[in-house]
C-alpha cells in the first residue's frame, strides 16, 4: 500500500434529536418522530438575545455547555434560507452546494455533515441539540462553516448575528462513481466558478487531478481482493471548505478507505489557494512577517502534541507541515499514527494568526 493509500478511520459523532420553533411570523419546523427517546435539554440554561439587522428577534439562543446554540429556524426566516425535508431519508437540509447542511434523524438521534462531510468535534462544539423539542445549532458551526458572525453583548446579554464578507465565487461539487464488484468507490471534489478562466482553471485541475488518481489507486487495490474470502473494500472522498473569504480559499479532502482488518482510515489534504492567480499558498506566504515563524511554530506544536506523542516523536514542526486556514486562524495537522496512536486520530492544532505574527500584521494582505 503506497503513502497515499494509508487510511485512518472515520469516526462520526451521532448527534441528538433536532427541532425548532418559528420567529418574526415563521412557523414551527419540528423533527419527524422517529421513535427516538426526546432527551430535555438545558431546560435551565442561560437564554442569549438574537439580534439581526438591529432587529430583536423573538427566539432566543440557549447556553449549552458553554456553547451558543441558534435556533435552526433563524437560519430560514433571519438570512433566508430554506430548510427542506427528506421524509425517506427523514433528512433536515438547509443551504446548498458546499454550504449544505444535513441533519439525519435516526432512531439514535440525528448525524449531521456539510454536503457529506462529517464534523467530529471531541468538544461538542459543533454538535446539533434537540433543547426542550426544538432544533438548535451551534453559533461555532454557523461561524466556522456557514458565513455567520456574532457580536456579544455582555451587558445586555445579546448577541448581534450578521453575515460574513465571502470571497464572491460559487463552489459546486462533482461526484465521480468508481465502483464494481471489488469495491464501493465514490470520490466528491470542489469546483470553482467566478474567477477568470484562467485561475479557476488552475485550481480545479489540482483537485481533478487529486481525485481521479485517489479513484484510480482505489480501483488498483481493490482489483487485488481475493472474493472468495473478503466483504467488497469501501473508497470515499469528501471535502469542505473551512475559509473563503479574503481572497483566499481553504480546502481540507478526506479520502476514507477499507481493505479488510479491523477499521478503514482517512488520509487528509489541506489546499490553500490565492484567488488572484490560482496558486498554492505556503505557510511563508501567509507568515512572511514573521522571520522566526518556524522557530515559533515548532515551540507551540511540541508544547501542544507532548501529551500524545510517541515517545520517539519531537511532534514539532516539520519539513512539509500539512496546514489549512480556518475561520479560527491556521490549522497545522498530522496524519494518523504520524507522531501518535491510532485513538489520536488526526492531531490537529490551531493558532491564531496573532499569535505568531506581529501585531496587526494582516496575513492576507497580498492576496486581496
Amino acid at each position: 500500500m503506497n503513502k497515499t493509500m494509508k487510511w485512518t478511520s472515520a469516526i462520526l459523532a451521532a448527534g441528538v434529536l433536532l427541532g425548532g420553533t418559528g420567529f418574526i411570523g415563521g412557523n414551527s419546523v419540528q423533527a419527524a418522530t422517529t421513535g427516538t427517546k426526546t432527551v430535555k435539554e438545558a431546560v435551565q440554561q442561560p437564554s442569549v438575545a438574537l439580534k439581526y439587522k438591529g432587529q430583536v428577534l423573538t427566539q432566543q439562543g440557549k447556553i449549552v455547555d458553554g456553547n451558543t446554540m441558534i435556533p435552526l429556524t433563524v437560519l430560514r426566516d433571519a438570512f433566508g434560507l430554506a430548510i427542506h425535508y427528506n421524509s425517506t431519508t427523514k433528512t433536515y437540509s438547509v443551504g446548498s452546494d458546499s454550504v449544505k447542511l444535513n441533519m439525519e434523524v435516526s432512531d439514535y438521534g440525528v448525524s449531521t455533515d456539510l454536503n457529506g462531510y462529517y464534523i467530529y468535534s471531541m468538544t461538542g462544539n459543533h454538535e446539533v441539540k434537540m433543547i426542550n423539542n426544538s432544533l438548535y445549532v451551534p453559533f461555532k458551526l454557523l461561524n466556522d462553516y456557514l458565513g455567520v458572525q456574532g457580536v456579544y453583548n455582555p451587558a445586555q446579554k445579546s448577541l448581534e448575528l450578521s453575515k460574513k464578507v465571502m470571497n464572491d465565487i460559487k463552489i459546486t461539487s462533482v461526484n465521480l462513481d468508481k465502483s464494481n464488484k471489488n469495491a464501493n468507490i465514490k470520490v466528491q471534489y470542489p469546483k470553482i466558478s467566478g474567477l477568470t478562466d484562467e485561475v479557476q482553471n488552475t485550481i480545479n485541475a489540482t483537485f481533478k487531478k487529486e481525485a481521479e488518481l485517489f479513484a484510480s489507486e482505489s480501483e488498483k487495490e481493490a482489483s487485488r481482493r481475493d472474493g472468495t474470502i473478503e466483504n467488497k473494500y469501501d473508497y470515499s472522498q469528501s471535502y469542505i471548505v473551512t475559509f473563503n473569504r479574503e481572497g483566499v480559499l481553504s480546502v481540507v479532502v478526506d479520502q476514507y478507505g477499507y481493505s479488510g482488518g479491523a477499521h478503514g482510515g482517512t488520509m487528509r489534504e489541506g489546499h490553500t489557494f490565492s484567488l488572484k492567480d490560482g496558486k498554492k499558498i505556503e505557510l511563508k506566504d501567509l507568515l512572511k512577517a514573521e522571520p522566526n515563524y518556524k522557530q515559533k511554530l515548532d515551540k507551540m506544536l511540541k508544547a501542544s502534541t507532548k501529551d500524545i506523542a510517541f515517545p520517539e516523536s519531537t511532534g514539532g514542526l516539520t519539513d512539509k507541515p500539512a496546514f489549512y486556514v480556518s475561520e479560527s486562524g491556521l490549522a497545522i495537522f498530522y496524519q494518523q499514527y504520524e507522531i501518535a496512536p491510532y485513538a489520536a486520530g488526526i492531531p490537529t492544532y490551531t493558532f491564531n494568526f496573532s499569535s505568531i505574527l506581529p501585531k496587526g500584521t494582516d496575513p492576507f494582505a497580498s492576496f486581496k
